[in-house]
């Protein structure tokens, strides 16, 4: 089974694609305003994987609404032809679907009821609903805070800033549970790789890299892995009006992908010394 990623340039597609092309699965990227360009026969046998709205709301407040509703009646469009050709449909969400902050200590299952207060959570919940609108095949995988190595990340910009010299001021209250985005590839090859052998490709799941953290904590890790490529850099300090996680998601519980797909959840920490070593070679030529 081909898979058919849409989704604007990044760090997730960027990830999802090396993840396919290391499993021998062929791929393509291709944006909304190139999915109308598809043929049938294309679409007919692959599986379409809808990234773009998690890589743009991992970085961005939110679409404007304009862009926002644009981009849903793409989106109705290709889930229309997919329902009518049987085409499996992934979507990738995240957490802010539901309200809580990471400090508030409440865990959400994938039964519970979304109830967004941010803008981009109720966009995630708009294009949510459009899934299940359009009767397609479509399975929901929401995530938490990506992690990835390029610019505008917060790993890259923990790293550059102590690296410079300059005292972080972090946020030692919110926990959240950062993911690679190498991991949230992993999964989504796993869940293709079933779905391709026939595995119900429906419902919601969720899946973040195990290990809760604050951004204090999560820059300790990142600043004791770093001093293995780097001289020594400069400090951490707690303070609760510090940079905390962007975006802000509340915990999800996992248990589901795991129970139905038989996916384990992986530490992000196994993931920072190759991302940490990528990033100081990157930004010391």
């Amino acid at each position: 089974m081909n898979v058919i990623v849409i989704s604007r340039p990044g760090a997730l597609v960027t990830a999802l694609l090396s993840q396919f092309a290391a499993r021998g699965r062929a791929s393509i990227n291709v944006s909304f305003d190139e999915v109308a360009g598809l043929g049938d026969e294309l679409l007919r046998g692959a599986l379409v994987i809808d990234a773009d709205a998690l890589s743009f709301l991992q970085r961005n407040v939110a679409f404007a609404n304009a862009e926002h509703q644009r981009l849903l009646d793409l989106r109705q469009a290709i889930l229309s032809r997919c329902r009518v050709l049987a085409v499996p449909y992934l979507l990738l969400s995240d957490g802010r679907v539901f309200g809580a902050r990471g400090d508030e200590g409440i865990t959400f299952y994938e039964a519970d009821k979304p109830d967004a207060k941010c803008i981009a959570g109720e966009q995630f919940a708009a294009v949510e609903c459009a899934l299940v609108a359009s009767e397609a095949s479509g399975l929901v995988l929401r995530t938490g805070p990506l992690i990835a190595v390029q610019e505008g990340n917060f790993l890259r910009d923990c790293l550059l800033t102590m690296r410079d010299g300059e005292t972080l001021r972090l946020n030692d209250a919110q926990v959240s549970y950062p993911t690679p985005v190498a991991d949230l590839a992993r999964v989504v090859s796993g869940l293709v790789d079933q779905i391709s052998c026939g595995a119900v490709c429906g419902g919601v799941y969720h899946y973040c890299s195990s290990g809760g953290a604050s951004a204090y904590e999560f820059a300790e890790v990142v600043c004791a892995f770093a001093s293995q490529f780097v001289a020594p850099m400069a400090g951490l300090e707690v303070d609760e009006e510090g940079a905390t996680w962007c975006p802000e998601v509340p915990e999800l519980s996992c248990e589901r992908i795991l129970q139905d797909f038989g996916i384990k959840r992986l530490p992000w920490r196994a993931y920072l010394p190759r991302m940490i070593k990528t990033v100081c070679e990157e930004t010391s030529k």
